[in-house]
Order: structure tokens, then sequence, then C-alpha cells
């Protein structure tokens, strides 16, 4: 029979998602930051759109794994194969985890003490929601990257929603927002890979119980 998942088992994909698809966001960012400020503008500005690219994954990444551990109509690893989370549903998600009772976000995702201190550090990042037209400009795919002169250099990025209409965004490249950038990329992807990786090690726990 074929596997519905692309590997072996459920539990193998899960590890996979985790290895691949969110490490990577963190790995990339890292080598963007480490690069960015030794280049030339029209460069930064290539890795700028870039790292822009990876914020707004590691966002819509963090909505689908904390969406998929909290319905469990269907199971984690095909929730996770689904089109990626919309900016109406990050908005939705930034007003339901602010200031909310950590202890109820773990019990949602069905997750134990163990992820508490990620869920605390989620429900006090007070401006999620100011990342919402990074994910929008890229919905409707890559967008176009424009380099404006200036001290510091601006860039533009012009794309489009799911709704197919027409989206800009632009930021200074200033050192301190693109640090901020590739930190909060980095959070964001490192909260859902720690919410992922306790749902795995609990399952994986539970198996070897039931195998004793």
């Amino acid at each position: 029979m074929t596997s519905e998942y692309p590997a072996a088992s459920e539990l193998e994909f899960l590890r996979a998602y985790d290895d691949a698809t969110l490490r990577r966001i963190e790995v990339v960012s890292d080598a963007i930051l480490e690069r960015i400020f030794r280049t030339e503008d029209r460069h930064r500005a290539v890795l700028a759109a870039q790292l822009l690219t990876e914020l707004a994954e590691a966002a819509q990444r963090l909505v689908a794994v904390c969406t998929a551990l909290r319905d469990r109509s269907i199971p984690v690893g095909r929730a996770l194969q689904r089109p990626l989370p919309t900016s109406e549903d990050w908005l939705t998600f930034a007003e339901a985890v602010f200031e909310a009772n950590p202890s109820d976000l773990v019990r949602a995702m069905g997750l134990d003490e163990t992820a508490l201190e990620s869920a605390a550090e989620l429900a006090a990042i007070s401006d999620l929601a100011r990342h919402v037209e990074v994910i929008r400009v890229h919905e409707g795919g890559p967008p176009v990257s424009v380099l404006e002169s200036g001290d510091p250099p601006r860039l533009r990025l012009v794309g489009y929603d799911r709704a197919g209409e027409s989206v800009e965004f632009a930021i200074a490249l200033s050192e301190p927002r693109v640090i901020g950038l590739a930190d909060a990329t980095g959070h964001l992807v490192a909260l859902a890979r720690d919410f992922l990786l306790t749902h795995i090690e609990l399952r994986e726990e539970t198996l070897a119980q039931r195998a004793d």
C-alpha cells in the first residue's frame, strides 16, 4: 500500500518536516544575517528579500503546526501537507495567542509541561500582527523586489495576496531592522519546532510504553 506521507510513516514524516522544512528556515535566515552586511547594497536587497520570504514562511509554519496540533480531526502529518495558512489566518492566530494562558495553549495542542516555556514565550509576543503584510505580499507567489536609494536604502516588495489583490510592502534596510527580521524569523520557527518535537516525543514515548 502506498503511504499517504512522503516517508515510511507519519512519525518519520514529522521528523523530516522538522529537520528539513522547519530547520531550513533557521539555517537560511542565519546564513543571510551572517553575510548581508558584508555585501554591496544591490546584493543586500536580494538577501533582504529572501529574509522576508523566510519570515513569512516561519510565521505560516508556526500557525500550521499549532493548528495541526489543536485540530485532531485529521492526523497531524496530513494537516501539515495542506496549503500554508493565509495572512487572515495569521491575524486570527495572533489575536488568539496574545496574553493567552500558556497552560491553555499547551493543553489545546495536546502537549505536556515541557512545552510551557515556549507557550509562554508565544503568549508574550505583543506584536505578532505586525508580520501580516509580509505574509500577505507573498501569498500569490514570490513578489517583485525593488531597491530604492537612500541612507539606509529601502526595499519595496510588490506582489499579490491570496485573493489576487495587489499588495506592497516596504522596509528600510538599516542594520537594526534587518537584525530584527532575522531574530523574529528564528524565534517563530524555533517555537514551531519546539511544539512539533514535543508532540513527536510524546507519541514516541506512548509507542514505546505499548511495546513494553
